[in-house]
């Protein structure tokens, strides 16, 4: 409703939205009818599509849902022509540091939490890796073993991801600034869009 405030009040001419997967079933479709109903209500032709930004150049899976639409005479749900990027994926092993030795996790919690079970979980990275990694989330710096993707590497064998490997994961430029703690970094990076499929997107 407020980027619906905002469309209303500047009249833009295009937009682009991003969302989670999750939004296409939420609350059983009601709330994607309602965002379709309130775009049309606006004036705006669109489509949606969900993407993986595997698929765009970036070494993570991240499947997202995007919304785009122009100003139009005619609105209401159109065909998009959607880009459909790469089937050559990017693995993470070529932005993987090694001898990193302040971002590492207890082998008292790697022993009790991480490896608990062998179910294949979490995801092992290392500079050999050739595939993308898991989505990075918002929640990553409290060491999830579900959803985590963890480095084998520094003082205890296993460590988190440092920031340009983040960057390198969402496909910021290694020379982005990011200034605060590495706990918001985190957060940032991980509710963060994938840069280059925004980029194609616009484009």
């Amino acid at each position: 409703h407020d980027v619906a405030r905002i469309m209303r009040m500047k009249k833009n001419r295009a937009f682009l939205l991003e969302n989670v997967v999750g939004l296409k079933n939420h609350d059983n479709g009601r709330t994607l009818n309602i965002i379709e109903e309130t775009l049309t209500d606006l004036g705006y032709s669109y489509d949606y599509k969900v993407l993986d930004a595997a698929d765009f150049g970036v070494p993570q899976h991240r499947d997202r849902i995007y919304i785009i639409g122009k100003r139009s005479k005619r609105p209401g749900k159109t065909q998009f022509d959607w880009p459909t990027g790469s089937d050559k994926t990017v693995g993470i092993g070529n932005h993987i540091r090694s001898g990193v030795t302040d971002h590492s996790i207890s082998k008292h919690l790697q022993n009790v939490y991480i490896y608990k079970k062998d179910d294949g979980r979490p995801q092992i990275v290392d500079e050999s890796s050739d595939f993308p990694v898991k989505t990075l989330v918002a929640s990553y710096h409290k060491i999830q073993r579900l959803t985590g993707t963890f480095v084998r590497d520094g003082e205890t064998g296993l460590r988190l991801l440092t920031a340009d490997e983040c960057k390198a994961i969402m496909g910021f430029p290694k020379s982005f600034k990011i200034p605060v703690s590495r706990t918001q970094m985190y957060r940032q990076m991980g509710n963060s869009v994938a840069v280059p499929v925004i980029k194609t997107l616009a484009k």
